[in-house]
């Protein structure tokens, strides 16, 4: 059954992507207004060819309501660090942060709004369409379980176990609602 996981593994593997050059740290730097920290790729290598064979992972992007908490959400429940942030445009501010070469676009647009409706919890939460997770990896589920419960993060399900799979996942919301799965390699 592991065979199932193997897919996966291998989609999860494209999001961590690193640096293809080092990035100041917002916090070591005055300038607000640079935009090359966007500058992100799977590889050190860029792959020959064009088009679509191309393609590459580039990053995951989360809108919320409020930039300061998911900053600090994400700071102190899952250890990420805050890479830049900066105003795009009017109305329109972005937080980068990373964690282990992994990185999350914080979104904030003036007037945003949550239409989904009330989140479902797995598997429900399946039964709307579009992006419905974000998922990671960890080599000890119930050594991290206890870590966010110390953290105040309330779990869904705890290390549950998945046979169809061989592997467990533990299910939470961040402060926006949005869905976070953490399975065990």
């Amino acid at each position: 059954m592991k065979a199932l996981f193997a897919p996966l593994a291998l989609t999860f593997s494209l999001f961590l992507a690193p640096y293809s050059e080092s990035q100041p740290n917002a916090a070591s730097t005055g300038s607000r207004t640079n935009l090359s920290f966007l500058n992100v790729s799977q590889s050190l290598e860029t792959p020959s060819g064009s088009g679509l064979e191309t393609l590459q992972i580039y990053n995951v992007a989360i809108s919320v309501a409020n930039l300061d908490e998911s900053i600090a959400w994400y700071e102190d429940k899952l250890g990420f660090q805050l890479q830049n942030r900066r105003q795009v445009s009017t109305g329109i501010e972005i937080a980068l942060i990373e964690k282990n070469d992994f990185y999350i676009d914080l979104i904030y647009i003036t007037g945003s709004e949550n239409v989904e409706g009330s989140p479902q919890d797995p598997p429900d939460h399946l039964r709307v369409q579009g992006l419905r997770n974000l998922v990671f990896w960890v080599n000890n589920l119930q050594a991290t379980d206890a870590e966010l419960k110390s953290k105040g993060v309330q779990l869904i399900w705890e290390s549950r176990y998945i046979p169809e799979v061989e592997t467990s996942v533990t299910n939470f919301r961040d402060n926006n609602g949005n869905l976070i799965a953490i399975w065990e390699r």
